[in-house]
């Protein structure tokens, strides 16, 4: 007599059960999974926010402390203006001083690439990394009455066209006469470069800025300062971050928004809103101005761009 041997499987209850268990450990995995990538993005946001300040750091040292500075490069004419243009001489053309420039200067000069300039968790509709530089742009021998010393492809404009997810202080004002290079001006709470934050540093819970690093509807950020420590901020006045009112009272900065209460500096810009010594961190584009930085917010800029 032949015996059929029973194949006993999972009973409803057994396999119900293993779900459970399966859906619990995901439960408690996937935050953990999902921290751990944060923090990886953080971790490579920084690297990159430093690698831009490394390779501002990297031109000091042949041209007096000073960060890259489009505007020395290609200067104006000499002799007043009626001159020849001439490598190294002439006044500094305040109209190249916009951050497009700087950055695509830096680019030029190998300081550093393009694709550190695009944040791994960019949010921007308009923001996208510029994958072919020309470097055949590069004439030190200027054509005519212009300057041919980096790609002018390259663009930083977040309304339309942008190769630049950072913030980067205005090339500009005293904050450039004091704090664009090696600085003896408390250097260590002055904000060169970082994560860029929502317009004029106003909370707003739908900001694309909240969506770099941290929950949703909240800003966090990595900042790098002119002695060249960086911090990972939840804040947008840091502790050691102040400029002197027009009361001549150290106020809290907003690294986010051009204080329109500070000490007048006339060496900045005449009958204008803002003087140029708040921590400002910014897309700077250049617009219809004045060449001589009396109106807008100095050469030629008249707004700052964030989100």
């Amino acid at each position: 007599m032949k015996h059929v041997k029973k194949h006993k499987g999972f009973t409803l209850i057994e396999l119900l059960v293993v779900m459970s268990i399966i859906a619990l450990l995901l439960s408690i995995l996937m935050p953990a999974l999902g921290r751990a990538k944060a923090e990886a993005m953080l971790t490579k946001d920084q690297s990159q926010i430093k690698g831009v300040f490394s390779g501002f750091s990297f031109w000091t040292g042949s041209h007096n402390g000073r960060f890259p500075i489009p505007g020395l490069a290609a200067r104006l004419p000499t002799q007043g203006g009626t001159g020849p243009l001439i490598k190294g001489r002439g006044p500094e053309d305040l109209t190249k001083n916009d951050h497009a420039a700087v950055l695509s200067m830096c680019v030029m000069q190998n300081l550093f690439t393009t694709d550190i300039l695009y944040a791994p968790t960019e949010q921007g509709d308009f923001v996208f990394p510029l994958e072919s530089y020309d470097y055949n742009y590069y004439s030190p021998s200027p054509q005519g009455n212009e300057w041919e010393l980096w790609d002018p492809e390259f663009q930083n404009d977040l309304t339309s066209a942008c190769n630049n997810s950072y913030g980067i202080m205005p090339v500009t004002g005293k904050r450039k006469k004091q704090n664009w290079g090696v600085s003896t001006h408390s250097p260590t709470s002055f904000a060169i470069v970082g994560t860029r934050g929502p317009a004029d540093g106003e909370p707003d819970e739908y900001s694309r800025t909240n969506l770099f690093h941290g929950i949703e509807r909240d800003w966090k950020g990595a900042i790098f300062y002119g002695d060249g420590h960086g911090v990972v901020l939840e804040t947008f006045y840091p502790s050691a971050t102040t400029y002197v009112n027009d009361g001549g009272v150290a106020s809290p900065d907003n690294i986010f928004f051009e204080e329109e209460d500070q000490v007048n500096d006339v060496d900045y810009m005449t009958g204008g809103l803002g003087q140029g010594q708040d921590v400002v961190l910014t897309h700077v584009i250049e617009t219809i101005g004045n060449i001589d930085g009396s109106d807008g917010k100095g050469g030629r800029c008249d707004e700052f761009l964030h989100d």
